[in-house]
């Protein structure tokens, strides 16, 4: 793998897919061109900090303003996009055991069945015990954070992606310093800890939740 290459986010690419996907889907459904090239001259410009930063990412741009761009070929498009993407990296069984130290018996998530191109984080549900497990790297190092986590579901506001998702109450419970007391703290965050990855666009609401929630 060329490393070079390496040179997107996932949460870029969230984003500049749900930008392109906004563009595919005036393409079919608004008549007036004017209306077309406006937004294309938008939607490159709020892009243009990702698709500038190499030429064979420029590239892409001629095929995206091309009118006829079917849904098929956005997505094959994007799928080609995930050669320049940073992969979270793959924590092993002993990383995710000294994130979740306190926890017996865990239950560790499908990692072989994950992409983690589409990753800023690492999420996954144990419905044994109504449980969520939550990681990430901060300055190279996996975090992580776990709660309980409500079977009920519903469509509502996820503090993580802050997108309207399907999401479940998460409570986390955290000791405070000092004084040897704990806190409860939670949130509706999307029930989908992978979709919520593919909604996130940037990591601004992702950082209060994980601030608020693990202090």
């Amino acid at each position: 793998m060329n490393t070079e290459k390496l040179i997107i986010q996932p949460y870029e690419y969230g984003y500049c897919k749900q930008q392109i996907s906004e563009l595919v889907a005036a393409y079919h459904s608004v008549n007036d061109q004017q209306t077309i090239q406006t937004l294309q001259t938008l939607i490159k410009s709020k892009t243009a900090d990702i698709f500038n930063r190499d030429s064979a990412l420029e590239i892409y741009w001629e095929q995206f303003l091309h009118t006829s761009l079917t849904r098929d070929k956005f997505e094959k498009l994007f799928n080609e996009l995930k050669a320049f993407v940073v992969p979270m990296n793959i924590p092993t069984t002993k990383q995710i055991d000294k994130c979740f130290r306190k926890v017996k018996k865990m239950q560790y998530p499908d990692l072989m069945a994950t992409d983690f191109t589409e990753l800023s984080y690492l999420g996954w549900n144990d419905s044994g015990t109504n449980r969520k497990y939550l990681m990430r790297q901060i300055d190279g190092r996996f975090s992580g954070i776990y709660g309980s986590f409500s079977p009920e579901v519903q469509k509502g506001h996820c503090a993580i992606c802050n997108q309207i998702s399907t999401v479940s109450f998460f409570l986390a419970t955290t000791k405070s310093a000092g004084d040897g007391t704990y806190t409860k703290k939670g949130n509706y965050i999307c029930t989908d800890s992978n979709q919520c990855n593919r909604q996130l666009t940037q990591l601004e609401t992702f950082n209060r939740f994980w601030k608020i929630i693990s202090k």
